[in-house]
């Protein structure tokens, strides 16, 4: 049973981590997995963040959460991580209840929505990236000064974040929305500079720095958009580009401005909603237009096995039948499924129910 619009709920992880979520609006649901600095108390309300809630829930059901050691869920946790993060999602997911849906993954949170599209392809409809990426700094190929300097970024924020001084903070702002006003810039300061200590700040950003996810872009298989704003000085530009390149048939959109998070009064803004709102309507028309494809008992066996990662080689020795004759009902399969990879093929399989 899905919440009504607007009540915050609680689910816990498989590692004991308590986590609070949100539903607000009405129709398909679209999920957002979590981001740093997200407060379920104040995404819907200043003015940084709100038209993003008001934007995707006008249509449709809008589900996102605070992740671990964040906002109103557990502070006190054990692990921080893109595996850990992943948990969070899959715990909000199966409290929210809905069986398929869209993913939403913004900046770090990207990350996570692919690791999870590409391990879930069964249940995830549409993938939405904005200002994300799919490598940390430390598998960007920087100098030892670099990293130094990132390294360093971390010390400082687990002494400065929590702190009432704006200072340390007011850096990391002028680098995520350098085209604020300073009405909007201590707002956001008031409202989000508790929703994490300064020692989980470090703890994340550190997180951040690793994360590779770039062998399960490339395993996504549904339909996916990538946006990212051309000046951004958070996650620049190349990264965004890096995440499309790798996503097999993604839609990449570069958006004018410099903000992270664009506001609403952004030149990028319109661009934003008017992609998101024609790939979240393309996609449902899409399913509700297509009839059913059919597969002969053969290709729905040998995609089962795909499915279960065995290769051509390993099907042909379960199914008594040649490597190359696997390769054939593999490229029928694809073709009948009007697919392009196998995993998506494997993806339009389970919509369809055709695999137990």
């Amino acid at each position: 049973m899905t919440a009504m619009p607007g009540t915050i709920r609680y689910c816990t992880t498989r590692d004991g981590v308590r986590l609070a979520f949100r539903s607000i609006g009405q129709g398909s649901p679209v999920i957002k997995a979590a981001n740093w600095l997200g407060n379920l108390q104040s995404d819907a309300e200043i003015e940084a963040t709100r038209h993003w809630v008001d934007a995707i829930s006008r249509r449709h059901t809008l589900i996102w959460y605070d992740g671990r050691g964040c906002g109103l869920s557990d502070r006190d946790v054990g692990s921080i991580s893109l595996d850990a993060w992943v948990l969070d999602l899959q715990a909000v997911i199966e409290a929210a209840g809905h069986e398929r849906f869209v993913l939403l993954g913004i900046s770090q949170g990207a990350a996570i929505a692919i690791r999870y599209a590409a391990r879930h392809a069964q249940r995830v409809r549409g993938l939405i990236v904005y200002g994300g990426y799919v490598r940390g700094v430390h598998h960007q190929g920087i100098s030892q000064r670099t990293r130094f300097l990132f390294d360093e970024t971390v010390r400082i924020a687990e002494l400065g974040w929590g702190s009432n001084a704006r200072a340390f903070r007011d850096l990391f702002l002028a680098r995520m929305l350098p085209g604020a006003s300073e009405s909007i810039l201590s707002e956001y300061d008031a409202r989000y500079r508790n929703t994490v200590s300064g020692v989980m700040a470090a703890r994340y950003m550190q997180a951040f720095y690793e994360i590779d996810a770039r062998e399960d872009a490339a395993r996504v298989a549904c339909p996916s958009l990538v946006l990212h704003v051309e000046g951004d000085l958070t996650i620049l530009k190349r990264e965004g580009e890096l995440v499309a390149s790798l996503i097999p048939g993604a839609r990449w959109v570069l958006v004018p401005g410099e903000n992270h998070l664009p506001l609403a009064t952004d030149p990028g803004w319109p661009v934003i909603r008017r992609e998101i709102d024609a790939f979240l309507e393309n996609l449902a028309a899409g399913e509700d237009a297509a009839a059913p494809p059919r597969l002969t008992s053969r290709q729905r066996e040998v995609l089962v096995l795909v499915a279960r990662g065995l290769t051509d080689k390993g099907i042909a020795r379960q199914l008594a039948l040649s490597p190359r004759t696997v390769e054939m009902h593999v490229a029928g399969a694809i073709d009948a499924l009007g697919c392009r990879s196998r995993s998506e093929a494997v993806s339009r399989a389970h919509f369809w129910k055709l695999l137990p």
